[in-house]
């Protein structure tokens, strides 16, 4: 098998700066899955199934939606030979992107003052203004992630300082929301709250575009060599479709998303309707993100150790699928508690090798397969993975709440049980929602994967010496 390369032509601050992205996008994807079912589930009053007709919706557009913009975007324009071809489509949008999330969090209404139907439309354009611009920047980030970071010295390096920012990001959208709710359980103190994050991703977001955006010589050059001729945006969307290496990783990707979506939205259920602790939130988010953010290291250094990107992958899923399912019937405070820390420690495995790693894998896979560098409709058909992500966790928080008899503006335990629900039938759907469902998610995900992701060590060296050839 051929060598690791050692090399980088990039600084230390080039690596700080580029994972400072991932808090513009893991902030607002956290508060999302944290609460946006739960906000208009419990608070606005819309029934789990308008919800998910909603999300369903949404993700037909951003089907079509976001393999477009890939494939529009990627290409050479008049700007491209001074500022690049990723650079100016991330500064437009970041900003848009970032006031995006507000919208989401400020309906004009709630469905006992306005009715089911505008507080749904209002919903779907929030998301699909939502997800053009998360989509726009995400899309040139992917891609210019794996044209900046080419050896797997680099990526694996770029990957301990992606893990970072992503824990923190993780904090920051989970931990800060229950802080900022300066006017009590109210519609306004979530759109405070969201206003507040939205702040937070700009700043970032600025430290992102003045350094770690920035795309150099090098990486221009190649925007007018070649392999960059375009190609015909369903011939690509088939290419894409047919690439067994990012079919299976989006499989496995998606399910654990899923998994991780669903577990997250649940902890607001938790410590309203089991714990009846709302302060109680921050504690058993605090305990997961800081199993995660310890493991990191620790999953770096496997990961170099066995030197097998697919097989570490494959045990830290494994892993972290035993380690959630105790979250259905964990007892006391201090055994959730416990398992709050492990389930992170377990989560800090796909976050550290995922997208650093396997994901720019993938995109080299592409190249050698297609002998063309346009990576534009194979990033922009993944971008629809949050989309699926979103319409499958709640499809099944649809399922199980439906089956249960939990039903919408319930918005605290007692009105629970005045509404003359099975209450422990309730309690058991959502204690399936936090363990023993995302668990199964995660299994059949990483089984797919197993079985069919082709990339090999040996595959990947290959595909790096074939990128070589063709001065990639």
């Amino acid at each position: 098998m051929a060598e690791i390369e050692t090399t980088s032509r990039h600084s230390f601050w080039t690596y700080v700066t580029f994972g400072t992205y991932n808090i513009t996008w893991t902030i607002p994807t956290a508060t999302m899955s944290l609460f946006m079912f739960f906000f208009y589930h419990t608070k606005i009053g819309l029934d789990p199934f308008l919800i998910l007709v909603v999300t369903f919706i949404n993700t037909l557009w951003a089907g079509l939606n976001d393999p477009l913009i890939g494939w529009l975007t990627d290409r050479n324009l008049k700007w491209t030979r001074k500022w690049g071809r990723r650079f100016p489509w991330i500064a437009i949008g970041i900003i848009p992107q970032s006031l995006s999330l507000i919208m989401i969090f400020a309906p004009p209404g709630t469905v006992s003052e306005l009715g089911p139907l505008p507080v749904m439309l209002w919903l779907i354009l929030s998301l699909f203004v939502f997800d053009l611009f998360i989509t726009l920047v995400d899309i040139h980030v992917s891609i210019l992630r794996a044209d900046k970071f080419r050896t797997e010295t680099e990526r694996r390096k770029y990957a301990g300082s992606w893990g970072f920012f992503d824990m923190l990001a993780q904090i920051l959208g989970m931990m800060l929301p229950p802080l900022l709710f300066f006017f009590g359980e109210t519609i306004l103190s979530y759109t405070v709250m969201a206003a507040i994050i939205a702040v937070i991703m700009i700043i970032f977001g600025a430290i992102f575009v003045f350094k770690g955006a920035r795309e150099d010589k090098i990486i221009i050059d190649r925007y007018y060599s070649r392999e960059y001729e375009s190609v015909n945006v369903f011939k690509g969307v088939w290419l894409v479709l047919k690439q067994k290496s990012f079919m299976a990783l989006y499989a496995g990707y998606v399910a654990f998303l899923v998994a991780t979506t669903i577990m997250t939205g649940m902890v607001a259920y938790l410590v309203t309707f089991i714990l009846r602790d709302p302060d109680a939130m921050i504690i058993y988010l605090a305990l997961f993100l800081g199993g995660a953010l310890i493991s990191i290291p620790i999953w770096i250094r496997v990961l170099k150790k066995m030197n097998n990107n697919k097989k570490t992958y494959i045990i830290g899923s494994l892993i972290l699928c035993c380690l959630i399912i105790p979250l259905t019937f964990f007892q006391t405070d201090i055994d959730l508690m416990i398992i709050m820390f492990f389930a992170g420690i377990g989560n800090g495995s796909v976050w550290t090798i995922g997208i650093p790693v396997l994901y720019s894998n993938v995109q080299d896979d592409f190249i050698v397969r297609n002998g063309k560098n346009q990576k534009g409709i194979l990033i922009g058909t993944w971008a629809v993975i949050s989309l699926v992500t979103a319409f499958i966790d709640e499809a099944l928080i649809t399922i199980v709440f439906i089956s249960t008899g939990f039903d919408a503006g319930l918005a605290d335990y007692t009105a629970l049980v005045a509404s003359g629900a099975d209450v422990g039938l309730v309690l058991f759907g959502i204690r399936l929602l936090l363990g023993v469902i995302p668990a199964i998610v995660i299994l059949v995900g990483t089984l797919i994967f197993w079985k069919f992701y082709p990339l090999t060590q040996e595959k990947v060296m290959e595909n790096k010496a074939k990128l070589a050839e063709i001065g990639f």
